[in-house]
């Protein structure tokens, strides 16, 4: 029977407070985004009961509809009904969203991908902590020094990473980013600013300020640095573009860093660690309570993105936090601790297997799927987690919980060591487990409504089906879906589903899989079988393989912006193609330039049919497209 998309169009329209409610939608490979103009009018419970929609996302204030193979009928329904759309996201983009919350995600923007570096100096710095406390070697050592350098890299030269990442948010050429930091860190500069002479620059006067392991001065530089570009760009000619341009930006950044916005951005920083310093010395506490308690609705707002830069800038210049990620770790586990409650409790079983997966899910940081699909949804737990995290926060308060790399789960551990020795570490684990102990022992005991089992037909006559199968027949399906195999479909190196920074694909929302980041822009067949869609902005395409896989390659995040400019396809829909056939070609270098990830999800959208998805190689192992990359089982 052919599906009414007409009837599911005027079921979202309604869902999303009407069409004169909603501003743009657009659709990438399996989602419809869309920007809206009150979030109060949205009834997202009722989007979610629609049997075509797997899930719903924030993504700061756009909306995200997962539909999966058939978003784009389902979008095309919307339009004849009037729902208003562009050619371009940006336009949305810019029309949604208050001021404040565009600065916290461009904060936020330029911080968050240096946590893996972040991690990584702080683990640096744990062994050289151990190897003190244990006396394993002299801390004059060679060896200590080399090691002890290595860790203080990341921190030292962080205005770089910072400049980086800040110039893809604030569109600015990266060289020239990287170019100003250089100019707060260079060699003569320091010995200037540690020598008594005072410094000028045309009889301006430069306030001597150390940014090493700053965060603020390079942020501000580099925004700044958005807008002289631009008026740069206006006033030179043509012909001489390529040469006066990058001259003149720089010859105007670098007075203005120097004098003004450097140690302006320092006051900043500093205020904000001096501020941290006093409210942990005096309220340390109850202003960690308050937080452990406060995070999930802090969550639930978006505004926990506005405490990380905080707490980063934190460990930068103190060398540990104790009131931004400590009092998260609490919530986090509380969260954990209540989900799995819920789990041990419950009598329906689709919620207990939901409960357990979030409970797992949380306990490693990641608290949306706990939060929004168990303990807000069933009330007492949520508030059980929010006491929990409370006492655990006033616990860590009181002990004066130190953590010294930016961590917020059961992986703050080894965070816990540092200059304390093993007593901060002996503190933390307590806090921990008076956040996940009492969560769980308060959801037990108050308990909860549990949802009634939804009984559905459809399914109870798929499960009488796999009862009458002989033991011989089930034998024979799971050997042949044991030999079921898919090739690379590009060169790169791989990286788990679960490390994508995108939430659809990390919570596998549309399947499980991998991911490949790409060192070649071929995407070739993995499979014998046919296109199934390719999406009208190249990024995206899906297989149906011979064995009845359904394969989805999605080319970077967010690409569906580019609408198809760097792509080129080689296939339609319809097409028939043999594993190694070319499907796509991409621009690598343009479109990093332009400032997207290119990180590519490989996902069996239809892998809930299966027992398993197992990626042939480990994490960060180089791969060649063709050569064996996923099995399933």
């Amino acid at each position: 029977m052919k599906k009414d998309y007409s009837s599911i169009a005027d079921r979202i329209i309604k869902a999303m407070g009407g069409k004169d409610n909603i501003v743009q939608v657009f659709h990438c490979m399996t989602r419809l985004r869309f920007y809206v103009k009150d979030k109060k009018r949205m009834n997202e419970p009722d989007i979610r009961g629609i049997a075509e929609v797997s899930g719903t996302n924030w993504n700061n204030d756009q909306f995200q509809v997962i539909i999966g193979n058939e978003v784009d009928a389902v979008y095309k329904a919307l339009l004849q009904k009037g729902v208003p759309s562009e050619d371009k996201a940006d336009t949305a983009s810019n029309q949604g969203g208050s001021k404040v919350s565009k600065v916290i995600d461009s904060i936020t923007g330029c911080m968050t991908p240096m946590i893996p570096a972040l991690t990584a100096g702080g683990m640096i710095k744990v062994v050289l902590s151990l190897i003190t406390t244990f006396h394993l070697m002299p801390d004059t050592s060679s060896t200590y020094q080399v090691i002890s350098f290595v860790g203080d890299v990341v921190y030292y030269f962080m205005p770089f990473l910072i400049a980086a990442n800040a110039a893809k948010i604030f569109q600015v050429n990266q060289s020239l980013a990287l170019f100003v930091a250089g100019l707060f860190l260079h060699p003569n500069f320091t010995a200037m600013i540690q020598a008594d002479a005072p410094i000028t620059l045309f009889a301006l006067p430069i306030t001597k300020f150390t940014y090493a392991y700053s965060v603020i001065p390079v942020i501000l530089m580099v925004w700044i640095m958005h807008y002289i570009e631009e008026a740069v760009d206006r006033v030179t000619p043509k012909m001489v573009k390529i040469i006066l341009n990058p001259t003149l930006v720089m010859l105007i950044s670098a007075p203005i860093a120097l004098i003004v916005v450097g140690p302006l951005g320092g006051i900043i920083g500093n205020g904000l660690a001096a501020a941290i310093s006093f409210l942990s010395d005096k309220l340390g506490f109850v202003i960690v309570g308050i937080l452990g308690a406060t995070f999930p609705f802090i969550v639930m707002t978006g505004m926990h993105h506005a405490l990380t830069p905080i707490g980063l800038n934190a460990v930068a210049t103190a060398g540990f936090d104790t009131m931004i990620f400590v009092p998260q770790v609490c919530s986090n586990l509380a969260q954990s601790g209540a989900s799995l409650a819920v789990a041990v409790k419950s009598k329906n079983p689709k919620m207990k297997q939901l409960a357990s997966a979030s409970g797992v899910s949380a306990l490693m940081g990641i608290t949306e799927p706990a939060l929004f699909g168990v303990t807000l949804k069933l009330k007492r737990p949520v508030v059980a987690a929010a006491i929990s995290a409370g006492l655990g926060g006033i616990v860590g308060g009181l002990l004066q919980v130190r953590l010294y790399i930016a961590q917020n789960c059961i992986m703050a551990i080894p965070a816990l060591i540092g200059g304390e020795g093993l007593s901060n570490l002996m503190y933390g684990i307590i806090m921990m487990l008076v956040s996940f102990g009492a969560a769980f022992v308060l959801t037990f005991v108050i308990g909860f409504q549990d949802p009634e089992e939804e009984e559905n037909g459809a399914k109870e006559k798929q499960t009488e089906n796999r009862e009458q199968k002989t033991p011989s027949a089930e034998k024979s399906e799971r050997d042949v879906a044991r030999r079921l195999e898919l090739a690379a479909p590009l060169t790169g190196t791989i990286c788990p589903l679960d490390q994508v920074p995108d939430k659809t694909f990390a919570d596998k929302v549309l399947g499980d899989g991998a991911a490949i980041i790409p060192s070649a822009g071929r995407v070739v067949a993995p499979v014998n079988g046919t296109v199934a869609a390719i999406i009208d902005t190249k990024h995206g395409i899906m297989l149906q393989s011979e064995d009845g896989l359904e394969v989805l390659i999605h080319v970077g995040l967010e690409t569906v912006r580019l609408n198809g400019k760097y792509f080129t396809a080689h296939v339609k829909n319809g097409d028939a193609v043999k594993k190694g056939d070319l499907l796509l070609e991409f621009d690598m270098e343009a479109i990093r330039r332009e400032g997207y990830d290119l990180i590519t999800p490989v996902v069996i959208s239809n892998s809930a049919n299966y027992i398993k998805v197992i990626c042939m190689e480990e994490k960060d192992q180089k791969i060649q497209a063709g050569e064996k990359f996923l099995t399933i089982v």
